[in-house]
């Protein structure tokens, strides 16, 4: 069994974000050590949800929500790493996701107010951040930033795929997608990635941004989930054409086309290493009408697989079911790959934020009481 006995790796670099037992915001080191609480809330009266780290690791983002006056009052707040230079931004809907630009200037965020789908806004960081302004809206609404931080390319609804400008200015990039959610923007910035509808049927396309030409990389029925590696070289997707009929979760090769199968059944999330050689994948499985979870680490050569868990609520709630969108804002990995961090209870009955080290591999440590924990990029 693991336990809270194990010892995290004196080597592992980064800070994990945690929201601890009580609800606060804190930074501390891989094993739990150096708390710099950055937020802390009162039972009943306010909440913290969506710490974000910004891509250069130097800022933090969260949304603070504040129930004393009746209807919950929302803050996009920043701060540096270790608590300084707050930043806060009113805004009209309460975030339930945000996402920093690559630039670490800017945060897009998601909320939805009541009866009336959802609104895109963003929050310049480097401006001052006091202000919130509204961008678009629809539902569903998935995004990913170009790596200038000036566009964004947003999948709206189920028939809108666009170039949306900071300007509130859109530019259709196809007019028939697929079934999909989060399309990505490779991070140098050359590609999209998405799902397109074609007379033939559904295809994963890359397309080039520069010069609109469309490639396709292979064609489904049902939907599609996937996650682009940092580089953009190899993407993980999986195929859903049913309820009980799930293709297998595969990587495919830009360069050479060719299929990689990882798992056979169905993967409800997975995440690239920041080098983009590992995948760390979840694994459901039942045993005497109990569903537990088994992470599994595959690294094109071998899969390594982890002790049995069930994810925090916070954690298997807000997060997982939205894994394609979360896999382009926030890391379970630690910088190097070496480690990753999540937060759940083990079949011991201990809950907390645990460490599972993947180069060796061994028992996930418990580094401290809390429902998510997100790891910085540096």
């Amino acid at each position: 069994m693991p336990s809270s006995e194990g010892r995290v790796p004196a080597s592992l670099g980064g800070r994990l974000m945690v929201i601890d037992e009580a609800g606060n915001l804190v930074n501390v080191a891989p094993d739990g050590s150096d708390a710099i609480v950055l937020a802390e809330v009162v039972q009943g009266e306010s909440l913290v949800v969506q710490p974000t780290w910004s891509p250069d690791g130097s800022r933090v983002a969260w949304v603070s929500l504040d129930a004393t006056t009746g209807e919950p009052a929302a803050t996009l707040v920043t701060t540096t790493a270790r608590g300084a230079e707050r930043t806060e931004a009113s805004t009209t809907v309460a975030p339930f996701y945000l996402s920093w630009d690559p630039t670490s200037s800017r945060i897009a965020f998601l909320g939805s107010p009541q009866g009336d789908g959802i609104q895109l806004g963003v929050v310049d960081v480097e401006a001052g951040g006091t202000e919130a302004t509204r961008l678009d809206g629809g539902d569903p609404f998935y995004l990913s930033w170009d790596p200038t931080g000036r566009e964004l390319l947003v999948h709206v609804g189920f028939d809108r795929l666009e170039r949306l400008s900071l300007d509130g200015s859109l530019v259709t990039v196809n007019s028939r997608p697929g079934s999909f959610r989060a399309p990505v923007w490779t991070a140098d910035g050359t590609n999209f990635v998405y799902a397109a509808g074609r007379p033939t049927g559904q295809h994963l396309v890359v397309q080039d941004v520069a010069r609109a030409r469309a490639d396709d990389l292979l064609s489904f029925s049902g939907s599609i989930s996937f996650v682009v590696n940092p580089d953009g070289s190899r993407i993980a997707f999986q195929v859903l054409e049913g309820a009980n009929d799930v293709q297998p979760l595969s990587v495919i090769d830009l360069a050479t086309g060719d299929i990689e199968q990882v798992s056979s059944s169905f993967v409800p999330a997975f995440f690239w290493s920041p080098r983009g050689d590992r995948l760390l994948h979840l694994l459901p499985e039942e045993d005497a009408g109990q569903v537990w979870f088994r992470w599994a680490v595959w690294g094109g050569n071998e899969t390594l697989t982890s002790l049995r868990f069930y994810p925090s609520q916070t954690f298997g709630r807000d997060y997982l079911p939205f894994f394609e969108q979360y896999a382009q804002s926030m890391s379970l990995w630690a910088p190097d790959g070496s480690a990753f961090a999540y937060a759940g209870i083990n079949e011991a009955g201990e809950e907390g934020v645990w460490v599972q080290s993947v180069r060796p591999p061994g028992a996930p440590v418990r580094v401290m009481a809390g429902s998510f924990a997100t790891w910085s990029p540096r």
